[in-house]
């Protein structure tokens, strides 16, 4: 993987993380927690696909 390949791929993770903070719009704001939460579900099941 080439270091241009790798930037794409944190821009796509950082993007794929606001869509999924966007799909709650009823909480305005995340305990670091909750954001270590969502982080980790993300990494687990993003090779589950």
């Amino acid at each position: 993987m080439t270091e241009a390949e790798r930037q794409d791929t944190r821009k796509a993770m950082a993007l794929d993380l606001c869509h999924i903070i966007d799909e709650n719009p009823t909480q305005e704001s995340y305990t670091p927690e909750e954001v270590k939460k969502l982080i980790t579900v993300y990494v687990f099941s993003s090779g589950q696909k």
